[in-house]
């Protein structure tokens, strides 16, 4: 009788375990196998990617941990073909804002599915694509694991930098979009931001070059990656003050207000910024303790680049405006050839032994008088630091051409120089006449 009720019992233990998996079945959960449920999958990101008439704006971050910011992109996908667009057109390509580069698209199961844009593009393959100056390339993607699915976002991973990259539909035209979008990057100019989030103060800078924001509330300093929209920011992730969640925020350049519902917070420049159009006109360049050139800056790309002219007529250099602070920066570049080697205007630490770079992050700043009626930019070095193969450490205080190839060429630099040299040691400052 005890064996019985025993056998009794583990019965129907055996019973209550088998029933769920009996009623799952018959929900349909494990109906399908994992190789249809991937179709099904794939199927249903088929139909929405080509579903939006506008196409989709993807949010784009590049490098380890978005260390080098966010950008925009529009993308309309259709049988197989992607139409992208990309804020960084005109600046970088020198094409007009709007134009789009059409090229095959591919979702493919490899671990799940993977969303890749198969054939070269020349914009949504930029951040990925090594150069001389980027051995290692940007950063970027163009293969992203997709993550989750729905109408009105798809999340995925880039399957190099790892960071999260988002498609979400455009409610306007692409063209639309980053016209709005290149508008508040031209526009975009605070380097402090105050204000208050609930009760908590809040301060912080905006770093323009790697698109950062860092935010400070009691002593502890966030910091966050940000792109550009056509309203104004948003940032990677969210960041929470105070019990407030905040990721996008309108801008007024007007007033350089970022306003997200309850929250708004001032943005500010430095006492010494100079607006870009300030700096247009001709100058004297004194360098070396004596030694001038006459040149004159040309605007370039708006808000972003200037035009040195005026050392040789073999060359014209390119400054950096910085939207933050408000200065000039004059870095290594490549400024032409000669047989079949790169000529590189390159920084040189005459004060520190005489090294030479051609990195492209090394260079001078400027640095304004405060004299509007009659200003002078004096030149600092910007601050990148390089090493000899000593360990010595070399900073920009000068400027020499070199010729690099597969070794240091000595061409004729002095049909490429100014006064007869082409060295510019000693860089002092601008004066504007």
């Amino acid at each position: 009788m005890k064996k019985r009720f025993i056998l009794i019992i583990v019965l129907a233990w055996i019973a209550a375990s088998i029933l769920p998996s009996c009623q799952k079945e018959g929900n349909g959960i494990f109906d399908q196998s994992a190789t249809e449920r991937l179709e099904a999958m794939h199927d249903e990101l088929q139909t929405i990617l080509t579903g939006e008439s506008n196409g989709w704006l993807m949010k784009y971050y590049i490098g380890s941990s978005q260390s080098g910011g966010g950008y925009s992109y529009t993308i309309k996908f259709s049988n197989g073909q992607a139409e992208i667009g990309f804020e960084l057109a005109k600046a970088v390509f020198g094409y007009e804002m709007d134009k789009t580069i059409t090229s095959l698209y591919k979702i493919s199961d490899d671990n799940g599915l993977v969303l890749s844009f198969d054939t070269y593009n020349e914009f949504i393959h930029y951040f990925a694509t090594p150069s001389s100056s980027y051995y290692q390339a940007h950063g970027g993607d163009f293969e992203f694991e997709i993550r989750n699915i729905s109408p009105e976002k798809i999340e995925m991973i880039g399957r190099r930098s790892r960071n999260v990259i988002t498609l979400e539909p455009l409610k306007k035209s692409g063209a639309e979009y980053i016209a709005g979008v290149i508008n508040t990057a031209n526009t975009f100019i605070p380097y402090y931001l105050n204000g208050k989030v609930g009760s908590t103060d809040v301060n912080g800078t905006v770093d323009y070059s790697s698109r950062q924001i860092s935010i400070t509330t009691d002593g502890k300093t966030t910091k966050r990656a940000f792109c550009f929209t056509d309203e104004g920011i948003s940032l990677y992730s969210p960041l929470t003050i105070d019990g407030v969640s905040i990721q996008d925020m309108s801008y007024n350049g007007e007033n350089m207000k970022l306003v997200a519902e309850s929250v708004e917070i001032q943005g500010s420049v430095p006492s010494d910024w100079i607006p870009y159009s300030d700096y247009e006109g001709a100058y004297e360049l004194l360098y070396a303790g004596g030694f001038t050139a006459s040149v004159n800056l040309v605007p370039d790309i708006h808000n972003s680049t200037y035009k040195l002219t005026g050392l040789n007529s073999n060359f014209d250099l390119t400054l950096n405006y910085n939207m933050q602070t408000g200065k000039l920066g004059l870095n290594s570049q490549m400024i032409g050839t000669a047989e079949g080697h790169s000529i590189y205007f390159c920084a040189w630490a005459l004060e520190a032994g005489g090294s030479v770079t051609w990195a492209t992050n090394a260079g001078m700043q400027t640095v304004w008088n405060g004299d509007k009626e009659n200003p002078v930019y004096s030149f600092e070095s910007n601050g990148y630091v390089w090493r000899t193969a000593a360990g010595n450490k070399c900073w920009t205080d000068s400027f020499i051409l070199f010729a690099i190839g597969d070794d240091i060429y000595y061409f004729d630099r002095a049909s490429w120089g100014t006064n007869g040299y082409a060295q510019w040691p000693y860089m002092e400052s601008l004066t504007k006449k």
